[in-house]
């Protein structure tokens, strides 16, 4: 038996490189995806892919900061598939920023992305979860969220309050059978990793990642369904570093 059979799975940012992964992997393992994301064309190139390969997934144009679009997002996937069992928190924004440069429109914009859309989503999403007694939260966290990273510190703190976020709801709902855990990815080949780099920084890069090569998106979708499946029932709160053993 595939190990997502019949699960409802929500993969918000669904159209990047690591959510467009996750989003073909759980449907290839049983699920139904709903692929939440802004980006309308390539959603939908995603959702006819996993149909293709006798999968079922539908597209719903979400903008995870705001919550009336996800309270929508929320609500469509109860009316088409009845249930909601697992959400993965995946939308985010990079921005690479000097401090004093940063102005509070930039703050703003970040954080809202990264972390209140985590929020959002899992606000409206949580009681239709809870109403199946099992349930599976994944946070997409970045190594910055520990370390402080090089990006900026907005989208550091971000990430590291979804760390916080992580912990904080993988306590308060553990008794509900719903686990909480977090990824957090470092170098992973996607074009988010490629627009920061020239290819003299890639080369530098490279020297410095333990495993000698930059992720895949396939390695964090690999992680995020074990997260999501059966096998992981007891691992909660946790936050799992994929980074090559680069930090």
């Amino acid at each position: 038996m595939r190990k997502l059979e019949g699960k409802v799975a929500i993969v918000t940012g669904g159209t990047g490189g690591i959510g467009s992964e996750i989003s073909l992997r759980f449907a290839s393992e049983g699920a139904k995806v709903v692929i939440a994301d802004l980006k309308i064309d390539r959603a939908k190139e995603i959702a006819e892919k996993i149909k293709k390969d006798s999968g079922n997934a539908i597209f719903i144009e979400t903008d995870v900061a705001n919550a009336d679009s996800v309270k929508k997002m929320i609500e469509e996937t109860v009316r088409t598939f009845s249930k909601i069992e697992i959400l993965v928190n995946n939308a985010g924004k990079m921005q690479i920023q000097n401090f004093l440069e940063m102005d509070p429109e930039d703050w703003n914009e970040i954080i809202n992305i990264n972390l209140t859309g985590a929020f959002l989503c899992s606000k409206f999403a949580l009681p239709h979860i809870i109403k199946q007694g099992w349930g599976r939260i994944i946070n997409i966290s970045s190594t910055s969220g520990i370390t402080g990273g090089t990006c900026g510190a907005h989208y550091a703190a971000a990430k590291g309050g979804l760390i916080a976020l992580t912990k904080a709801l993988s306590r308060e709902f553990a008794k509900k059978g719903i686990t909480v855990n977090a990824i957090a990815p470092s170098k992973i080949e996607t074009g988010m990793l490629y627009g920061s780099l020239d290819e003299k920084g890639e080369k530098a890069l490279l020297k410095k990642i333990p495993v000698g090569r930059f992720g895949k998106p396939e390695d964090i979708a690999s992680l995020a369904l074990f997260l999501a499946s059966e096998e992981s029932g007891y691992i909660t709160g946790e936050v799992i570093v994929a980074s090559g053993g680069y930090m």
